[in-house]
């Protein structure tokens, strides 16, 4: 069974186009087949929704296919003989007329890559004077984390920052700041927009009109189950932190917010996975310091989050410090009070796949602080491992090592932290569990309220899961 039913997790495709995807006002054209083009216009459309109706009748140009984000050039076999620079400056032609957007951004599928057009010259020509960024390779045997933060890079290159230090993009016109409807492409022009980040970027801009010092917060992607909840309790924490966020690379940020990253004083790497070769490469180029952690997913990752940014910005930590204390606050009497009728949650075992970060703090947080167990910890990835040593030292410590690698489908717990989708294949194999998704694909529950598992709200809401698992 698990050998046909297995997911597989998300490639360098799949990264590079929801970095970009991630960024405000952005037009993502996917040079490849139609195959290529619909899990990723539906993941980026389910995570910041461009149209208030779910109406099959908009979008109907070839090149959306009903669907509101990620255009394809529908390349066939003939193109991959004689080229695809035909349909590709068909492509640009169109949505340069019909698409209100700021940056242009071109992905080539990986046999598109194998053709040889010169993408540059032919953006180039078709988009003179405008933002655009080009990714020629996809790099398809990489993951999607290392596909995410190639094409940061390349953004920063291309648009945002030079070798020699930062220079000013060319932006066209403003943000609204809300999700904007949009009606059929062919009776009105089509405003991409995000979700809030003028707004974001504005108050940014307050503060660092006041003096506070500023940071970009690493490592969040659009891909992952609570983006738009986990950018706003960051940004929340390091206002907490006496600190503004001028930018968060691929999840909540502007062209114009990419271009000011060189700002920062500090960059804060919150998913190692996603966001450390970011910042080293900014460190390289702009000579800005960052500091690395796990998720901060629990009280204590939360609150060692906030001493490592205020004691890199020389600000006082004490607000962040009083917020977590009142968190766990109200979260013990729930937990008490819980634990004195059932003896639960300490002692339930639990298994949990993810990233090696991910892990570890998912881990940290329910064995430290709930008293569970784990049995199984499955990664989701091999090739992204830069967290692997620190989670197996954790698990040495604890005399847990042999939980790491083990088959989540075949091992017993009471609980399952995974995409919905490996949720309902462990399903399938008989086991009683309860299941909480952590990452995508989810089964479909809809976010109305945008949530979280980072900061102190987010170990709220992990506690409150947990609690609740435990009953139903």
């Amino acid at each position: 069974m698990s050998s046909f039913s297995k997911n597989t997790f998300p490639d360098s495709l799949s990264g590079i186009i929801f970095a970009l995807e991630g960024i405000d006002r952005s037009c993502v054209l996917l040079n490849g087949p139609t195959g290529c083009k619909f899990f990723h216009s539906a993941i980026s459309d389910s995570q910041r929704i461009r149209q208030w109706e779910f109406d099959p009748l908009n979008f109907p140009e070839k090149l959306f296919f009903g669907q509101p984000r990620v255009p394809c050039t529908y390349l066939d076999s003939r193109d991959y003989v004689y080229g695809s620079e035909g349909k590709l400056s068909e492509a640009i032609a169109f949505l340069r007329d019909h698409v209100d957007f700021d940056l242009f951004a071109v992905v080539n599928s990986p046999g598109a890559a194998l053709i040889g057009d010169d993408l540059q010259r032919i953006v180039r020509e078709a988009l003179p004077g405008r933002p655009a960024v080009v990714m020629e390779t996809p790099g398809y045997s990489s993951d999607l984390c290392h596909g995410y933060q190639n094409a940061l890079r390349v953004a920063f290159e291309q648009v945002g920052i030079a070798s020699d230090g930062l220079t000013s993009p060319r932006v066209g016109s403003s943000v609204d700041g809300a999700t904007e409807a949009v009606a059929s492409l062919g009776s009105s022009t089509l405003t991409v927009s995000g979700a809030g980040t003028a707004a974001a970027d504005g108050a940014a801009n307050a503060a660092i009109s006041l003096g506070a010092p500023s940071v970009n917060v690493l490592g969040l992607s659009l891909c992952q189950l609570y983006h738009e909840g986990d950018a706003a309790e960051l940004r929340r924490l390091m206002e907490l932190c006496g600190a503004s966020v001028i930018c968060m690379p691929g999840e909540d940020c502007s062209l114009e917010s990419l271009g000011r990253v060189s700002d920062a004083a500090l960059n804060v790497v919150v998913h190692p996975e996603y966001g450390l070769e970011t910042a080293r490469f900014l460190e390289e180029c702009c000579g800005t310091p960052f500091i690395v952690c796990p998720s901060p997913i629990g009280f204590s990752a939360t609150e060692e989050l906030a001493r490592k940014v205020c004691e890199h910005l020389g600000t006082d930590p004490h607000a962040a410090l009083e917020d977590s204390a009142r968190a766990r606050g109200r979260a013990y009497a729930y937990i008490s009070r819980f634990n004195s009728l059932t003896g639960l949650p300490k002692g339930v075992r639990f298994s949990a796949e993810g990233t090696y970060s991910e892990l570890l703090a998912y881990t940290s947080f329910l064995k430290d602080y709930l008293g569970m167990v784990p049995a199984c910890l499955q990664a989701s990835t091999e090739v992204s491992d830069c967290w692997r040593a620190a989670l197996e030292r954790y698990l040495a410590d604890a005399g847990l090592s042999d939980v790491l690698g083990r088959d989540i489908e075949r091992t017993e717990s009471e609980l399952v932290l995974a995409s919905g989708e490996t949720i309902a294949r462990v399903k399938l194999a008989g086991h009683p569990f309860v299941g909480l998704e952590t990452a995508l694909p989810s089964m479909g529950y809809l976010d109305v309220v945008p949530k979280t598992h980072l900061g102190a709200r987010g170990a709220l809401l992990m506690v409150e899961k947990v609690l609740n698992a435990m009953v139903y």
